[in-house]
């Protein structure tokens, strides 16, 4: 079959390559921050959520969203179809539409960056770059934090630091994560003693979705568990050095497949690129299995394929993604039926 590539709509990163991009997909940072005053959004009433709101939206608009690229919506305002893909291209977690009233977002889409308000805190700031660039993450996220507590009143503690509804991001509120596919470390089942080691060493590993979120397509999330007692600068730096180990991991791992059992990993390569090219319906799951083993064979040089951006294609199967090329009012057996050929076509099969 053949066919032009279509583009996902939306974040441009998703299409980008940064440092070790084909490894590590994605650097974010996160801050968490509450205001001085008012109680956090779990304990809060409508009128605490409504105040909030109010002092940080404006903070963000006189400080922040100082250009066109940037857009300002009340929860009750977003679409459930802003909310699906926002979920998709990691713009906001899967959890942000549970509760809208008295939540905002604002977002500088294209470059991934949003200002989350009154989900677990009263401001979630995020930045999210490709490939491995967590400094940057870190200080795009910082600068944005700086230019709203120009206009308010965070709750600080002298000795803690800042304060935050989830214990563990007491401190700096700095959560720093890196969106790795290690799918040769899973192969070689080294996986289980890599993310052994990760617990131990102060870190959450989780899924493309989070800590809680279960891995699919060998993509795993890993950040940083503690904040309190570190300077910012030590928390990128330690996520960056073990991102660059599990890199290094990934690589020998690749290397051991090739060398030790070569027809076995062309064989799972190729199963999977056959069903890739026959398949007329695709669940998200085993789509997501198959793209997987497919850009390890590209990487490896196994497939005459074009090298693709996975976050790209992963995007673009996801089940909003494809839905809305069918309308939007497509049920779930239509979506998988329609993901086949649409994956075909991102892969210019």
């Amino acid at each position: 079959m053949s066919g032009s590539k279509q583009a996902v709509p939306g974040a441009d990163w998703l299409r980008q390559k940064g440092p070790d991009y084909q490894l590590v997909l994605s650097s974010r940072a996160r801050l968490s921050r509450n205001l001085e005053g008012l109680p956090f959004p779990a304990a809060a009433d409508e009128d605490d959520l409504e105040s909030a709101r109010g002092l940080v939206l404006e903070a963000v608009s006189r400080r922040v969203a100082t250009d066109r690229d940037w857009d300002i919506k009340f929860g009750e305002e977003v679409t459930r179809d802003e909310l699906e893909l926002m979920a998709e291209e990691h713009i906001t977690s899967p959890s942000f539409g549970d509760r809208l009233d008295g939540r905002a977002v604002a977002t500088r889409w294209r470059e991934s960056r949003s200002v989350i308000v009154n989900e677990d805190d009263h401001v979630r700031i995020q930045a999210t770059l490709p490939g491995a660039r967590f400094m940057k993450a870190w200080q795009i996220a910082d600068k944005i934090d700086s230019q709203l507590e120009s206009e308010v009143q965070y709750c600080f503690d002298q000795r803690l630091g800042y304060l935050t509804s989830c214990p563990t991001n007491v401190g700096t509120g700095l959560s720093v994560s890196a969106m790795l596919h290690m799918p040769a470390l899973v192969i070689t089942g080294e996986i289980a003693r890599t993310m052994a080691a990760l617990g131990q060493a102060g870190l959450y590993v989780g899924g493309m979705y989070g800590e809680e979120s279960g891995v699919v397509g060998n993509i795993f999330r890993i950040s940083n568990r503690a904040t309190l007692g570190l300077a910012e600068e030590n928390i990128v730096s330690m996520v960056e050095i073990v991102s660059n180990q599990l890199v290094d991991n990934e690589r020998t791992a690749r290397k051991m497949l090739l060398r030790d059992t070569p027809l076995e990993l062309a064989d799972r390569v190729f199963r999977s690129l056959g069903i890739v090219e026959r398949a007329q319906r695709m669940c998200f799951y085993e789509a997501l299995e198959l793209v997987s083993m497919v850009k390890l064979g590209v990487e490896m040089g196994l497939v005459p394929i074009t090298d693709f951006s996975i976050m790209e294609i992963i995007v673009g199967i996801c089940p909003f993604h494809v839905n809305g090329i069918l309308g939007g009012d497509a049920d779930e057996d239509d979506v998988d039926r329609e993901r086949a050929p649409h994956l075909r076509r991102l892969l210019n099969l």
